[in-house]
């Protein structure tokens, strides 16, 4: 009963992504927990997510082979802290999230707005992205920085042999 559960929740949560994002590559999307995306969402092929929460109205573009561990939050809209009046004014600010081909993302981690996450770039566990991360690379942190890369060779080897996850 628990299989036929999950296979169900499953495959109603691909068709859900797929009504929300109107691409029809979203057929290869795998959701293996709660996630919530906005109607601006767009997902590449060969998308998994355990768990991820989009909040505000900016663009969020996943590019194909996404992997995301539980707790993936993306805040695309911030307050107008520069408006007419203090704290903040009403108005809101939308930024778009860019995540590339072939990123892993790992547990409990937040991206901001306006952020642009490179080819094949891992994000440690628990880490907060604020700014763009370059290609290949594998940042951590709060904010998160880059420490290390992944092996450029090894990795244009894998593509170029088609071996995704």
């Amino acid at each position: 009963m628990k299989i036929l559960y999950y296979k169900i929740r499953m495959h109603f949560f691909q068709l859900l992504s797929y009504v929300i994002s109107h691409n029809s590559g979203v057929f290869t999307c795998i959701i293996n927990g709660k996630s919530k995306f906005s109607k601006s969402t767009q997902f590449g092929t060969n998308v998994n997510f355990n768990g991820c929460s989009v909040y505000g109205f900016g663009n969020v573009k996943f590019g194909n082979n996404f992997h995301s561990a539980k707790g993936l939050k993306i805040l695309t809209t911030i307050h107008n802290y520069k408006g007419s009046s203090l704290p903040y004014d009403r108005s809101i600010i939308n930024k778009d999230v860019i995540f590339e081909d072939n990123v892993w993302v790992g547990m409990d981690v937040m991206i901001l707005g306006g952020v642009i996450i490179g080819e094949g770039a891992i994000i440690q566990a628990g880490s907060v992205v604020v700014s763009n991360v370059p290609k290949l690379a594998i940042v951590g942190g709060n904010p998160a920085r880059e420490f290390s890369a992944r092996d450029e060779k090894h990795y244009y080897s894998l593509k170029k042999e088609g071996k995704f996850m």
